[in-house]
């Protein structure tokens, strides 16, 4: 097997969406799957953006982000974030999905998504052919339901997972294993 793609052996991952704002004011939207909550304390998650994406450009210049995790009802505009436009064109509009103020950051949240995790920049790792951007928690906004001890409540809203390429699942059940 191609060692270049081990990503399909660590699957399905998460797959959210990270929305930012240029300095003009231009929003943008794209969707993640290397990603990984970093520390506890402080709250910091992380996520693998390719070097010269919008994404990264404009958390660097901003110095914030929004994490939101793609859940069944809106995966379809979701995914298709994946959509190249020129800087200036924002991907909200061009897939009719609606921004939400954030109550922390300059960046929009997702109107349609139950939660949207508002990130201030932390820090950022070159790595290879992409760069680990780290967010610091600032705050979670969550619609009713939207949460059920203490994690998205996959059994309501089925949480988005990447397989590899085009394949996707959608998490719709949790088992418990005991531990002896």
């Amino acid at each position: 097997m191609n060692p270049k793609k081990f990503y399909g052996l660590i699957s399905p991952r998460p797959t959210v969406c990270v929305s930012t704002v240029s300095p003009e004011g231009n929003s943008n939207i794209g969707p993640y799957s290397f990603i990984s909550p970093v520390s506890f304390n402080p709250p910091l998650i992380g996520i693998s953006a390719g070097k010269n994406k919008d994404t990264l450009l404009n958390a660097r210049d901003t110095g914030d982000f929004v994490v939101t995790p793609v859940t069944k009802d809106w995966m379809d505009r979701g995914i298709k974030t994946e959509i190249s436009l020129p800087r200036n064109k924002s991907e909200f509009e061009e897939l009719g999905l609606k921004e939400k103020e954030s109550k922390k950051v300059r960046s929009p949240s997702v109107k349609e998504a139950p939660v949207n995790i508002e990130c201030e920049y932390w820090d950022e790792l070159e790595a290879g052919d992409h760069v680990w951007l780290v967010g610091k928690v600032v705050h979670i906004d969550t619609k009713n339901n939207a949460v059920k001890n203490g994690r998205l409540n996959i059994e309501k809203l089925g949480s988005v997972c990447h397989v590899m390429g085009e394949e996707f699942c959608i998490s719709e059940e949790i088992t418990e294993i005991k531990r002896d």
